[in-house]
């Protein structure tokens, strides 16, 4: 062989096993089970696959320039049947690749994350890495424990796990949703929105803040769809204080923040966060209103429903209905309903009566659902965005009687 090919060659030599390499990491990131099992999945399988490009572009270059250089020197036979035997090998590469993964998965994954850490420029151990911690997340959604290669260390371990009451589990698991999760699967429903007509007196608006509970309103002209901003209850107590004329509401309407449905709850705590806002619109994709959410919310999605002393009040109280049957507030304890019925529940990992009624759903509840425990009937009467908000609550076989207490 000339000379002159010899640095040809030794690229094309050693562009074939790199190309081998990604695509045996592409195949492996798709198989379940894997550590490319994480949100940050997405991104490396770009990064597997743009270099598994590079790698075949570099093999179909330097074939093409020797190719070439051989018909110039004139031997140019060997060259041919070598360029168009990669139209064979890079096929035959790739379906080696995916035999490999299909076999060995785990060895495969544990060839592959070294040089793909190496190359991406992720430090092996790393314990606020996405694939960790993402790693933990499915672990703990699936509630099982995830087969981590030797060089994978999870963020969440079982023994972690069980060192936790089951508050700090449901709160570790909700963290750790929050990038899955969109504004469209917690906002408050458009039907359920509290809002305010532009040509509104104060008097009004500050009687539906009252009325509702709520410390800011979303203003809107003629429609709902067509919302001018927000005003808080600080402006309309402060404009009814300092004046006896009646101001135009206009005037204390403060600038929306509109967000698509597909919203993920990650970003968006992070946008409120940073620009002060603590209410967002929530549009579909022709800018028609579909709900909104508040920072609280976001919370709540968090650390579970927050109550202050007025919720409490309002919300928490038991209204007995004259069939015999209660009226709840799903944030009442469970405890409160076991002693209510003198009966028991068994809910040894929630303490609410709504957490319960999730717990044997096993699903987002809708209005109507019914639960049943072996003396009580729990029926949803109102949810809001995913969140139960009234539950009514009987005995079962009781037609009209009171509960004791």
């Amino acid at each position: 062989m000339d000379t002159d090919n010899v640095p040809l060659a030794l690229i094309l030599a050693a562009s074939l096993p790199l190309f081998f390499f990604f695509s045996l990491a592409q195949y492996s990131a798709d198989t379940p089970g894997n550590v490319f099992k994480s949100r940050a999945s997405i991104r490396q399988a770009e990064f597997i696959l743009r270099w598994c490009g590079y790698a075949c572009v570099v093999a179909m270059a330097v074939s093409g320039l020797a190719l070439a250089t051989g018909f110039l020197s004139g031997v140019w036979w060997p060259v041919s049947i070598l360029s168009l035997s990669l139209l064979v090998i890079l096929p035959a590469i790739d379906w080696t690749a995916s035999y490999v993964v299909l076999r060995i998965p785990s060895e495969a994954d544990t060839i592959c994350q070294p040089l793909i850490r190496l190359l991406s420029g992720r430090r092996q151990s790393s314990p606020a890495g996405n694939g960790h911690a993402s790693n933990g997340a499915e672990g703990l959604r699936d509630g099982q424990n995830e087969d981590f290669p030797e060089n994978q260390e999870p963020v969440i371990t079982e023994a972690d796990l069980d060192s936790l009451d089951h508050r700090d589990r449901a709160m570790l698991r909700s963290i750790l949703r929050l990038d899955v999760t969109t504004a469209r699967e917690i906002m408050v429903p458009r039907l359920d929105m509290v809002a305010v007509d532009i040509e509104s007196s104060l008097k009004h608006v500050a009687q539906q803040m009252v009325e509702g509970g709520h410390s800011r309103l979303p203003v809107f002209e003629e429609s709902i769809d067509h919302i001018l901003g927000i005003v808080h209850s600080r402006e309309i107590l402060a404009a009814m204080a300092i004046t006896d004329s009646e101001q135009s509401l206009r005037n204390l309407v403060n600038p929306a923040f509109f967000i698509p449905e597909t919203k993920r709850l990650d970003d968006l705590l992070e946008e409120l966060q940073d620009m002060g806002v603590q209410m967002a619109i929530v549009v579909d994709e022709y800018g028609g209103t579909e709900g909104l959410l508040t920072m609280e919310d976001l919370l709540e999605e968090i650390v579970g429903e927050i109550e202050d002393e007025f919720s409490r009040t309002r919300e928490s109280e038991l209204i007995r209905l004259p069939d015999g049957d209660v009226l709840v507030h799903a944030g009442v304890p469970t405890e409160d309903i076991e002693e209510l019925f003198s009966t028991t529940i068994d809910s040894d990992d929630v303490d609410t009566v709504g957490g319960y009624v999730y717990q044997v759903l096993g699903k987002i509840p809708s209005t109507g659902d019914v639960v049943e425990t072996e003396h009580l009937r729990i029926e949803v009467v109102s949810i809001l965005g995913r969140r139960i908000r009234k539950l009514r609550i009987g005995r079962i076989g009781v037609d009209a009687s009171t509960p004791s207490g």
